[in-house]
């Protein structure tokens, strides 16, 4: 089921919605619905035995995907140090 919400807006608020509805494919109602689903907490339903075993399935065809030269790619001490030589900070 659903409902019927409506919003008073500025008429430039309005025309700035459109627009980048526009750009996007999209309507302002559909534009504005998916902001709104975006920021609302997700409600994470439990997922079914079988639905776990398909979404392991999928993503164990990933797995060995990516191929390192370098054994020591998994270290996370590794990793964080260079991304914090990469961004100039220390961690």
């Amino acid at each position: 089921m659903s409902k019927n919400l409506v919003l008073q807006i500025p008429d430039d608020v309005f025309e700035a919605v459109e627009q980048v509805a526009a750009k996007t494919g999209a309507t302002a109602e559909k534009f504005v619905l998916e902001i709104v689903l975006r920021n609302l907490p997700h409600n994470k339903k439990m997922l079914t035995v079988e639905e776990r075993r398909t979404a392991l399935a999928k993503l164990m065809n990933y797995a060995g995907a990516v191929e390192s030269d370098n054994s020591r790619s998994g270290d996370n001490e590794l990793i964080d140090a260079d991304l914090a030589r990469e961004y100039g900070k220390d961690l």
